[in-house]
C-alpha cells in the first residue's frame, strides 16, 4: 500500500507546521521532502531552524527516520522535478505543495518557476496507474484582482504578480479537478497566529506605518489563524471523501486593523483615506505604492465566503476573531515596537530641520 507523503515548502510557515503533523499520522510511513539543498546538513539546518523558529516541537532525531530529502531547486530547476520523482510514483500516495515564491512586487511573469512546478506536480498526481491526493495552497487574496475597482496602474498592492499566480493556481487546480484530480486546493486569509513570520507579512508593515505616523484609515481585512489553517487541513488529508475541493478557512467576519492597533497606541488618530494618502506622500512618498485610490472600495466589495472542512468546529470563531489573539501575535507587537522607534526617528529629523 502506499504510504508515502511528498511535500514542497516544507520550511515555510505552513510547510514546517504540516511536515511536523504529517510525522505523527499513521497512516504514513515516509515523508519526502522536495529541498533546494543539495546536502543532508544544510537541509536538516533548515528544518531545525525553521521548527525553533515558529516554536513547531519538531524532534529533529526522530523525524531524520522517517523523513527522506529529493534534492530539487524549484524556483531553477523545475524540470528535474519529474525524473526526480520517478522512483517513487508507487510509494507516494499524497503531494502536498505549500511551496511558492511569497514576495511582493515582482511580475506576474516571476512567478513562471512555479507554475511550471504546479503543472508537473499536477501532472504527477494525475497518474492514470497511480494516482495521487494533491493538497495546494493558494491565497483569498487571488478573488481581488477581479474586483472591478482595481485601477492596473495605481492599485499595485493588489494586482501585482503574486495575486495574479494564485488567481490562475486557482482556476488551473479547479480545472485539473474537473478533469478527476483529487485532493483540495486551501485559500486562506492573511495567516496569523502568535509566533508567525513577523515584519516579512505586509499586514504588519502597515501596521507598522500607522504607528509610525500616529495616523490611521479604517482598514478591514480577512484573517486565518494558523491553527484554524492547520485544523482543517489535517481533518481533509483525514477525511478526503467529505471535504469540499476548495476550502477557504477565513474568519467569517472582518477585523478593522485600526481598532486592534489603537488598544497598542491610544493616541492613533482615525483619518479618512484620502487624508490619509495625502500624509503618506508628504512623509512616506516610497510607500504610496500600497496605499492605491481604490484600497477600502476592494476591500469592502470583495466577498468573503468562509469554507470550512464539515467536521471542523469553528465556535472559537464563530462571531469575531478574538481580540486578544491579535494582541498575542508577535507581528503585531513587533511592528508596533518598530513604528514607536521610526516615530521618534521622524520627530528627531523633523527637528534637525527645524534648526
Amino acid at each position: 500500500m502506499s504510504r508515502s507523503a511528498l511535500i514542497t515548502g516544507s520550511t515555510g510557515y505552513i510547510g514546517i507546521r504540516v511536515l511536523y503533523d504529517l510525522l505523527r499520522q499513521k497512516t504514513v510511513d515516509r515523508v519526502l521532502c522536495v529541498s533546494r539543498h543539495k546536502d543532508q546538513e544544510a537541509f536538516w539546518s533548515s528544518i531545525e531552524s525553521q521548527a525553533n523558529k515558529f516554536q513547531v516541537p519538531l524532534n529533529v532525531s526522530e523525524a531524520k527516520a522517517k523523513v527522506g530529502m529529493v534534492s530539487v531547486d524549484l524556483g531553477k530547476n523545475h524540470n528535474l522535478l519529474l525524473p526526480a520523482l520517478e522512483q517513487y510514483t508507487q510509494s507516494v500516495s499524497t503531494v502536498h505543495h505549500l511551496a511558492c515564491d511569497t514576495t511582493y512586487g515582482h511580475p506576474f511573469e516571476h512567478f513562471e518557476p512555479w507554475i511550471n512546478c504546479t503543472k508537473e506536480l499536477t501532472q504527477y498526481c494525475m497518474d492514470p496507474k497511480y494516482p495521487k491526493h494533491m493538497y495546494v495552497t493558494g491565497s483569498y487574496g487571488h478573488h481581488l484582482v477581479d474586483n472591478p475597482h482595481v485601477d492596473r496602474k495605481e492599485d499595485f498592492y493588489f494586482i501585482n504578480g503574486y495575486f495574479q499566480y494564485k488567481r490562475w493556481l486557482s482556476k488551473y487546480i479547479q480545472n485539473k479537478m474537473d478533469e478527476d484530480l483529487k485532493g483540495t486546493l486551501f485559500e486562506p486569509g492573511y495567516i496569523i497566529g502568535p509566533i508567525d513570520p513577523g515584519q516579512n507579512y505586509i499586514f504588519w508593515r502597515i501596521a507598522r506605518m500607522f504607528v509610525a505616523l500616529g495616523y490611521a484609515f479604517k482598514y478591514q481585512m480577512s484573517f486565518t489563524p494558523i491553527e484554524m489553517m492547520i485544523d482543517n487541513y489535517m481533518l481533509t488529508l483525514n477525511h478526503p471523501d467529505t471535504s469540499p475541493r476548495v476550502m477557504s478557512p477565513i474568519i467569517p467576519k472582518r477585523l478593522y486593523i485600526h481598532e486592534v492597533i489603537q488598544k497598542l497606541v491610544p493616541d492613533l488618530k482615525i483619518v479618512d483615506y484620502e487624508e490619509f494618502r495625502n500624509i503618506i506622500k508628504q512623509i512616506m512618498p516610497k510607500r504610496l505604492k500600497y496605499f492605491g485610490p481604490n484600497v477600502p472600495l476592494i476591500m469592502e466589495t470583495t466577498e468573503l465566503n468562509a469554507t470550512f472542512h464539515p467536521l471542523y468546529d469553528n465556535t472559537r470563531f464563530k462571531e469575531d476573531i478574538p481580540m486578544d489573539y491579535f494582541l498575542n501575535c508577535t507581528g503585531l507587537t513587533e511592528a508596533v515596537k518598530l513604528g514607536l522607534e521610526d516615530r521618534q526617528n521622524l520627530l528627531n529629523m523633523r527637528s534637525k530641520v527645524a534648526k
